[in-house]
């Protein structure tokens, strides 16, 4: 397990290099960590969407919702209870999400001409559901 967050980091930067040049107002990047924190939700709407979201705590709850060209999420939740939910619309989408806790949800919804989802999960109860559409 310990060789899936960094293959994802390399798999978003490989992304991210990959894409179409983007000038600075195109491009929204956001890394987040929350350690016992509320729940995240991110909103992100350029051309290049990246995230990363790492979350620690008794309960851990992350939406992320991408509209661009391209778009790349990682998220890695440790808790009692976990739960994601992604939305992407672009070109190009990509979604890693990484649980462990008691309980394990995820959601990760992608339209667009290319669409990679990874979902892992290590947890007494665990559910998870991908939708993979092109236009």
């Amino acid at each position: 397990m310990k060789y899936i967050p960094g293959a994802a980091w390399v798999a978003l930067l490989a992304f991210c290099c990959a894409a179409e040049p983007a000038s600075a107002d195109s491009m929204d990047m956001k890394t987040i960590v929350s350690i016992g924190g509320p729940p995240v939700v991110l909103n992100q709407n350029s051309q290049l969407n990246a995230a990363g979201v790492f979350m620690i705590g008794g309960n851990t709850s992350a939406t992320v919702v991408q509209n661009g060209t391209n778009n790349a999420v990682g998220i890695l939740q440790f808790g009692g209870t976990t739960s994601t939910s992604v939305g992407q619309a672009g070109v190009n989408n990509f979604a890693f999400v990484g649980q462990t806790g008691q309980s394990a949800t995820s959601l990760v919804s992608q339209l667009g001409a290319m669409n990679t989802g990874a979902i892992a999960q290590f947890g007494a109860v665990n559910s998870s559901t991908v939708v993979q559409t092109s236009p």
